[in-house]
């Protein structure tokens, strides 16, 4: 039986081991005081009445906890969801009580062990076909928007000449970006697609200047699979697909014969008609769904597993309350066990909380960019490069500030 696993992200600052430093705690004893601070809540979905009661007595053997539907423990309702809660200490000795247990649980037990090993260690590199690759090591890295288009929302046409292009990149790279991110079609919400030749005839000019000028990667914004191709031939090494490689059948294909890293981007419809009528009734659990099927196929079709970067898509068929909830429970896409991206910059749910148009919205997107880096998120794309390399920059030294003793 299987059980689908969610994390639900609970964070307990670091500082603590600053704090049993100073104190003159033993270092071994600070790792065991840690972890036992830091509380972790993970979710259990359309688990049977019995085995709920099982999951809470195994847990409360150990010292943990489980949160479970009220009737349960009178048999009813048939099914609960399951709020398994405990320390790091604690949960890691829950996979064995549950191996020994009936209905399936070891397999439960399996993916909980797996879940406490990626908080534990998050991914911090991405390979790349071209340079050193991806280091996030050091914290958030900012992906600079280059739009190479006539219509795109923020910026349409201020860079559709290849010289203008080719400025912009060097100086989103001496503002501090990671990545600079280099498109060719606009998908803001009722956008229509353009053809290949064309948004190849945008990009390469652009594309193959500032290749031969800059050391930090290039990311290809396109569904196109000729388009992503011949860009990563000419010095790019990240496709960002805001279809999660589905809009071209080929595009699975190039991104494992070119081993570029890929962006996969959550949307609900295409960009024509994404904003028509979204709905969810769990926006964050139906999209980490959704990311775990995909996946599974882009395994099966013999992509890396860490070559991939998975990224929520907010504003791609979404409603204001569907965007606000995903940032609010951000931290629960760490349980991927890949690093997550957020393309929050300039972008409408800003706009229809703060009153104000695209090129205004850069103050309200810190706070969206904050809650961002509370929940793990490794790469922000943005416009407002400099502006947000400040940020970034303030927020790891109040980091380090915590945790170095």
């Amino acid at each position: 039986m299987h059980y689908p696993l969610r994390l639900i992200a609970s964070r307990q600052p670091r500082s603590l081991a600053r704090t049993l430093t100073e104190a003159g705690v033993d270092p071994q004893g600070i790792e065991i005081l840690w972890r036992k601070a830091d509380v972790i809540v993970l979710r259990v979905d359309h688990v049977p009445a019995p085995v709920a009661n099982i999951v809470k007595q195994q847990l409360l053997s150990i010292g943990g906890d489980a949160a479970v539907h009220r009737d349960v423990i009178t048999g009813g309702p048939s099914r609960s969801s399951v709020y398994i809660i405990g320390d790091r200490n604690r949960l890691s000795q829950l996979p064995a009580k549950l191996a020994r247990q009936p209905f399936g649980l070891a397999e439960l037990g399996a993916g909980i062990e797996r879940m406490i090993a990626t908080i534990e260690r998050p991914p911090i590199f991405v390979p790349l076909p071209h340079g050193p690759g991806l280091d996030l090591s050091a914290g958030p890295v900012a992906m600079g928007v280059l739009n190479v288009t006539p219509d795109s929302f923020s910026d349409g046409g201020a860079y559709l000449d290849p010289g203008a292009a080719y400025e912009r990149a060097i100086a989103m790279v001496e503002e501090g970006a990671g990545i600079i991110d280099i498109g060719g079609e606009s998908t803001r919400p009722g956008a229509v697609g353009v053809s290949s030749e064309t948004e190849f005839n945008r990009v390469m000019p652009a594309l193959r200047r500032i290749a031969s000028s800059i050391a930090v990667p290039i990311s290809i914004d396109t569904q196109k699979a000729t388009v992503a191709r011949a860009a990563i031939e000419a010095g790019a090494s990240i496709i960002n697909d805001v279809s999660g490689l589905q809009h071209d059948p080929a595009m699975i294909g190039t991104a494992r014969e070119t081993r570029a890293a890929v962006v996969v981007m959550h949307m609900q419809g295409r960009p024509e008609t994404m904003q028509s009528d979204p709905w969810y009734n769990d926006a964050t659990g139906e999209i980490i769904s959704w990311f775990e099927e995909r996946l599974a196929e882009l395994a099966s079709g013999g992509v890396d597993r860490d070559k991939i970067i998975v990224d929520p898509g907010l504003g791609f068929g979404k409603r204001l309350e569907d965007n606000l909830k995903i940032l609010n429970e951000i931290g629960d896409l760490q349980g991927l066990g890949l690093p997550l991206m957020i393309g929050h910059s300039r972008k409408s749910f800003i706009g229809n909380a703060t009153g104000r148009g695209s090129d205004e919205r850069l103050a309200g997107g810190f706070a969206a960019l904050a809650k961002c880096l509370a929940g793990g998120v490794r790469i922000v794309r943005v416009h407002d490069v400099r502006e947000t390399v400040d940020f970034l920059r303030v927020w790891r030294a109040i980091e380090n500030a915590g945790t170095k003793a």
